[in-house]
């Protein structure tokens, strides 16, 4: 299953597999440069710790159980949907993570 979110500066695509994989990934307008975020602080504190209880995400993906990663899709569409979130917190941390790597 993938889901595409529409961001302010920033494009979404959240991605569950019945293989278990799960990743959230996104992709700056201005310059097409994508980045998968699963990792990110945003998304570990709002999305992945509230239904996996774990904030010690090392990858940039997980493997998960089925039913889990079910519920993780569907609140990861749900908080991204958030434009007020997703403005406000989730695309700031992103423009600090991408400027860090240059």
């Amino acid at each position: 299953m993938k889901q595409h979110l529409e961001g302010n500066r920033y494009n979404y695509m959240v991605e569950y597999s019945n293989d278990r994989y799960f990743e959230i990934s996104t992709i700056r307008k201005k310059d097409s440069r994508k980045s998968a975020i699963t990792n990110l602080n945003q998304i570990i504190g709002n999305i992945i710790e509230p239904i996996l209880n774990t904030n010690c995400i090392e990858e940039s993906y997980l493997y998960i159980d089925k039913e889990n990663g079910r519920k993780l899709y569907e609140f990861a569409i749900e908080l991204l949907s958030d434009k007020h979130w997703v403005s406000q917190y989730l695309e700031y941390e992103l423009d600090e993570d991408m400027q860090d790597e240059h």
